[in-house]
């Protein structure tokens, strides 16, 4: 574990007091699929997680398939405001884990920490900007450990460009035209399901990032943002379904892992980055599934 990845992380924790980081979701998953954690990890496996997991399938590493639904910007401000999306959420997931994001909590930064389990002074993204990422990541220890892994995702942003140049399939969508992501994440969702039916990737990551650009146009609790905010609890529940179809001879698991929260900026904007709880507490949702058969 890294040392100053943990003392970090653990600051925010105290200061916010929550029991999580959302850089436990590395260390989390590569726990259930008995692979090392990044070198640069300071994050924490959730014991949850980690004793529901290890109860269903007989022990650490025994997940076979896993997939991580990142929807950004959909905190618990959100969750607050959105109750019966988030109760959809909740009751397909089984586990909420609160957790507080990374200063600032802007999306390259926040799923720098993500991804590394690292902390932002030492995976080196502290600002908005998109840099590939030079540390260990999250896909670095998979593709060692001989797992195939997709990342699905608007063409551009930032899960797009920070996880570069690594043994990882891209599938890169883009808009149908300039500021209109609805489609785009839709081909990602869809392309997600139909790598699910092929059973071709150990580990899919399929990015939604419609909700967090209709907050910043229309404000984080407008009728704009609220339907996508119910479109990711839909699509969690299609991502549910296939998986269960597809993949019952399989251990597997589904999170749903937001990076940040956000806030309104005036009457009709929203915005984030800041390190006010409305953007910087979030909850990731994880649903832990046993092979039948």
């Amino acid at each position: 574990m890294n040392a100053q990845s943990k003392n970090e992380l653990d600051a925010l924790r105290k200061r916010y007091q929550c029991n999580y980081s959302i850089a436990d979701l590395t260390p989390t998953v590569c726990h259930l699929f008995g692979v090392p954690e990044p070198e640069g990890c300071g994050g924490a496996v959730i014991p949850e997680i980690a004793d529901q997991a290890d109860k269903l399938m007989g022990g650490e590493g025994k997940t076979e398939r896993a997939v991580l639904f990142c929807a950004d910007a959909l905190g618990e401000a959100q969750r607050q405001h959105f109750p019966d999306d988030f109760a959809r959420i909740e009751k397909i997931a089984g586990f909420r884990i609160q957790s507080v994001s990374v200063i600032p909590s802007v999306t390259p930064v926040c799923y720098g920490s993500i991804f590394t389990g690292a902390s932002p002074s030492v995976h080196e993204i502290r600002k908005y900007e998109k840099p590939v990422i030079q540390i260990e990541t999250l896909f670095d220890v998979f593709a060692k450990a001989g797992k195939n892994v997709a990342v699905l995702s608007v063409n551009g942003c930032s899960i797009d460009r920070i996880f570069r140049n690594r043994q990882v399939d891209y599938y890169s969508y883009h808009t149908s035209r300039a500021g209109e992501y609805t489609g785009a994440d839709r081909k990602a969702l869809d392309q997600t399901l139909e790598f699910i039916r092929k059973d071709e990737y150990d580990l899919l990551v399929c990015y939604m990032t419609n909700y967090d650009h209709q907050m910043h146009l229309h404000g984080p609790y407008s009728a704009e943002a609220a339907e996508q905010a119910n479109l990711a609890a839909e699509r969690f529940e299609e991502l549910k379904e296939e998986m269960d179809r597809n993949w019952k001879k399989y251990n597997r698991a589904l999170v749903f892992v937001p990076d940040h929260g956000g806030h309104y900026t005036d009457e009709t904007h929203g915005g984030h980055g800041s390190e006010l709880p409305d953007d910087m507490i979030v909850n990731h949702y994880y649903r832990i599934s046993e092979k039948q058969g």
